[in-house]
């Protein structure tokens, strides 16, 4: 049986290589036809994943996902979607939604489906004495409010509210989304509900994916997805685990009025990191000191450090500018920037954008911002590098803790970013941008994907 079933799907994807070659010059029937039959391929494959070759399973949602991008350039709209409201909980830990988690896939996820077909996003909970200055920006979105947070507090909520709660959407698979996604499909079996998975190769490669919670959850979700395309392929690669993942990425959105630049005629000789300055995630140590490596070969280069500092790490930057106290004006640490305009500058000003991270879930949330603003890319091997820097199109990949080879990324990339290398390197940039990382595009895919759905 297992060889018949093999070579039944290898006779489909034989048959359909072709088409998938030129998916972009495919007319509207033949993309719709594809999806839906690739749709189901995927499906069935991963019914039967212990007869067959894994492989097929990434080819198959590989495949889908291209063909989605056809659909979207095309203009096909979703099947309607009757949704009363789009429920985002902050299920995992049981904890409060913050002000930034807004303007992050945890809040423009439910947003921008909800803009998508019509809908009202809702986010539980919101810290009663918090601050929410960007839910100005997401008129799609309303928070309900709670002072205190528990696992009794999310089932009475759920309880009162899941009449309307047509759509959910988890992120991660959690311990408390795994119960949570329990007792929410014991009142609404007929929902649909997406989880992101936010996760790492560390901790995907941790998960007993055949377990029976993890089976569970997975046969709960209808549609489950990775913002890194590596380790979607990953997760199909694995026979344990029980469905097809797709990708959806991190993509950016600009709220405010703000002209986003990428002009080579702005860009200044500046590298540039946004985020937690001084986390061991982060490992800004290692762009400091290969920037120190190499920085007398570069003396008209600065490098700045974009976001708050941890308290600690102030030490570490004392000792380092007692050690190169020549850098005292190049390395510049910039403190948090919460007002966009500002933030946008640090981006269009610079020409390069560096990526020291020992782990990112996915593809992180700087990487669409810098991208829109036409930076080039330095990025340690995290599981998202070889999308980041569109396989060296777009940016170099050092091994993560080599600061020789980062040093040295630092040094080639700088020596390239002349003038007539941005007026090559923007147009590039943007297409890869717009085509990918847009959550205005992004949002008619999800739709789309949600509306092939079980209503």
């Amino acid at each position: 049986m297992s060889e018949s079933y093999s070579s039944i799907l290898s006779g489909f994807l034989s048959e359909t290589q072709e088409l998938i070659e030129r998916v972009d010059e495919l007319p509207m029937e033949t993309a719709v036809e594809l999806y839906d039959m690739y749709d189901e391929a995927a499906k069935s494959a991963t019914a039967n994943i212990q007869l067959i070759n894994p492989e097929m399973r990434v080819e198959l949602c590989d495949g889908q996902d291209r063909i989605l991008e056809r659909i979207i350039d095309l203009g096909i709209p979703a099947n309607p979607i009757s949704a009363k409201k789009i429920y985002t909980p902050a299920v995992q830990d049981y904890r409060h939604w913050n002000n930034t988690e807004l303007m992050k896939d945890k809040g423009l996820v439910g947003c921008f489906l909800a803009r998508e077909i019509g809908s009202k996003s809702v986010m539980f909970y919101g810290d009663i004495n918090g601050e929410y200055d960007y839910l100005s920006y997401l008129p799609e979105t309303e928070i309900q409010f709670s002072d205190i947070t528990s696992g009794e507090i999310y089932l009475e909520h759920l309880n009162k509210y899941h009449s309307e709660m047509d759509i959910l959407i988890l992120h991660g698979m959690y311990e408390q989304t795994i119960y949570y996604l329990y007792e929410y499909r014991k009142l609404r079996p007929d929902s649909r509900v997406y989880c992101g998975l936010d996760m790492n190769s560390y901790w995907m490669n941790n998960i007993i994916w055949d377990s029976l919670p993890a089976l569970n959850f997975s046969k709960n979700c209808d549609l489950i997805a990775t913002s890194c395309r590596f380790l979607r392929d990953e997760l199909n690669r694995s026979p344990k685990v029980s469905f097809p993942c797709r990708w959806f990425p991190n993509g950016f959105y600009n709220p405010t009025d703000i002209q986003i630049v990428a002009d080579y005629k702005q860009k200044k000789n500046v590298i540039v990191t946004v985020g937690r300055i001084g986390t061991n995630q982060k490992n800004n140590l290692e762009l400091m000191l290969a920037f120190a490596k190499v920085s007398n070969l570069i003396p008209d280069w600065s490098l700045r450090l974009v976001g708050t500092i941890e308290p600690e790490f102030q030490y570490t930057i004392n000792k380092y500018f007692s050690e190169f106290s020549d850098l005292t004006e190049r390395v510049i640490f910039v403190g948090e920037v919460s007002d966009k305009k500002d933030l946008y500058s640090e981006y269009a000003n610079a020409k390069i954008f560096a990526l020291t991270s020992k782990l990112e879930g996915g593809t992180p949330n700087v990487y669409a911002e810098a991208l829109f603003h036409g930076c080039m890319f330095i990025t340690s091997d995290i599981d998202a590098a070889d999308y980041i820097t569109d396989f060296g199109r777009l940016g170099i990949k050092y091994k993560f803790n080599d600061i020789d080879e980062l040093a040295s990324a630092i040094l080639k990339m700088c020596s390239q970013s002349d003038e007539n290398a941005f007026r090559k390197h923007i147009p590039k940039a943007l297409e890869y941008a717009n085509k990918y990382y847009d959550w205005n595009r992004n949002a008619k895919k999800l739709a789309y994907m949600i509306s092939k759905c079980k209503a």
